[in-house]
């Protein structure tokens, strides 16, 4: 039965060892001829990381300039000698819509578009009097993209390729995702998922009946070649011979398009085989037929960047970028690590204290509380949870109620009966956590996942160690 129990408690030991090699050094894999640790990097929060402040105006360029002559005439571009009048300034952004409904609907159109892109730690200003926006994120990877997605009009629009007549906006949509999918092949495509409401079903349904193949009938194409017949008895002879030709193409074919546009910018041309009545338009943006894995993710990402945009629904208002920079955090690293020493100091006396007054189930109780902290750490990462200085509290409390435990335990030795006492206690502080939590706050995501983990693994591990 010792053998058995030695045989446990080794397993055990050997198991928090690799926790904290895993924690505290990482995971290593060789790639591409170099080794890369696997193990999710911290996500510090802008208070630790600095941040990106973007200032966000509204645009007050001039669109164009209408000239007009004596009798209020519009003079064209290309007439240089009327004598100009009077001039007009077309802004970008008309006095009409510079409102503070309109200030208001911008300011909350980019707050959807930050959440759609998983951006928690923001801070949001706006100045109620001319609409400019002061925006703070975190920086990273992705910060670059984000800047560009608040900005953007986000104007979508279904057009007649030909007439450019507006067929469909924003109006007409439910929903747009991003996703991916795969044939029987095997063929991974990338897509973007238009659902669109009752009155844009409708819309779509007739527009798919609308713009089709067309055969082009023999009369259609003689009418076309009389209209562009020139004058000369060379050409039209070559008229002659190409109706002659084309006398025996009575089904040729032409495609009425449309147009999908954002931002005024042309996503896709393109027409219908058939009738669409469900109100889904999908568009593939890639596909792995043509594509690495790589080239796949990149389409992936441009596609949720462009459902975000559009499903976030149209800014009203047109902005631009006054200022893009990064500020610095007033903590430094060398801050950090000071902070990071004393902590080890502290757990350390804590551990020191378990040994001398506990002997052996001290020093198990104290390698227990390095697993809890490894395994903590550990949870941080691979949940991508943002660490702020709030968030650095929170790391702290949870250690200290595991260290509390943990002495419970050495002090009663009935496991089960001290967590559950401890669960009881930490029920409000479980509640503040989890509503900090919805509230994004970091500090309640922390203590929700050290509280959790904590009892679980006191009811676990710290049980297999210290039981008899």
């Amino acid at each position: 039965m010792k053998k058995y129990k030695g045989l446990k408690l080794t397993l055990i030991i050997l198991v928090i060892i690799l926790l904290a090699i895993i924690s505290f050094g990482g995971i290593f894999v060789q790639s591409k001829g170099q080794y890369i640790n696997i193990l999710p990097e911290y996500q510090l929060a802008r208070d630790l990381k600095g941040y990106r402040k973007i200032v966000l105006k509204v645009n007050d360029d001039v669109k164009e300039t209408i000239k007009y002559d004596a009798e209020g005439n519009v003079i064209p571009d290309t007439d240089t000698e009327t004598e100009v009048a009077k001039t007009e300034e077309i802004k970008v952004n008309s006095e009409e819509v510079l409102t503070q409904e309109n200030y208001e609907k911008v300011k909350a159109v980019v707050e959807k578009r930050l959440k759609k892109m998983y951006v928690t730690d923001y801070v949001i200003k706006q100045n109620d009097e001319n609409g400019m926006i002061i925006l703070e994120i975190p920086e990273n990877e992705n910060t670059d993209v984000i800047v560009g997605q608040m900005y953007s009009q986000g104007k979508f629009e279904i057009v007649d390729n030909d007439t450019n007549e507006v067929l469909m906006t924003n109006d007409d949509i439910k929903s747009v995702r991003a996703g991916y999918g795969s044939n029987s092949s095997g063929n991974v495509t990338i897509f973007i998922n238009f659902e669109f409401n009752k009155e844009g079903t409708e819309k779509f349904k007739n527009i798919t009946n609308t713009y089709v193949e067309i055969p082009q009938t023999e009369e259609d194409q003689n009418s076309q070649n009389v209209e562009n017949a020139q004058e000369t008895e060379e050409t039209q002879n070559t008229e002659e011979t190409q109706n002659t030709e084309q006398t025996d193409q009575t089904q040729e074919t032409v495609a009425k398009k449309i147009a999908i546009k954002l931002d005024d910018s042309t996503l896709l041309t393109t027409y219908f085989d058939s009738e669409i009545s469900n109100g889904i338009l999908q568009l593939s943006v890639g596909s792995s037929t043509s594509a690495t894995q790589e080239q796949l993710q990149e389409y992936l990402t441009d596609a949720s960047n462009i459902s975000s945009l559009i499903d976030s629904g149209i800014m009203p208002i047109i902005y631009e970028v006054e200022q893009n920079q990064f500020i610095y955090s007033d903590i430094t690293s060398q801050t950090i690590a000071i902070a990071i020493s004393v902590a080890i100091a502290i757990v350390t006396i804590g551990m020191i204290y378990f040994i001398i007054k506990y002997k052996t189930k001290g020093i198990l109780a104290s390698i227990s509380l390095v697993g809890y902290i490894a395994l903590l750490l550990i949870a941080i990462r691979y949940f991508n949870v943002e660490i702020s200085i709030a968030g650095l509290i929170g790391i702290a409390l949870s250690v200290i109620i595991s260290y509390f435990i943990e002495n419970s335990i050495l002090k009663q030795e009935e496991i089960i009966k001290v967590v559950k006492n401890a669960l009881i206690v930490l029920i409000p502080t479980l509640i503040i956590a989890i509503t900090f939590t919805f509230m994004d706050i970091s500090i309640g995501v922390v203590l929700f996942w050290g509280i959790a983990i904590a009892l679980l693994y006191h009811l676990s591990i710290t049980n297999l160690m210290l039981r008899d």
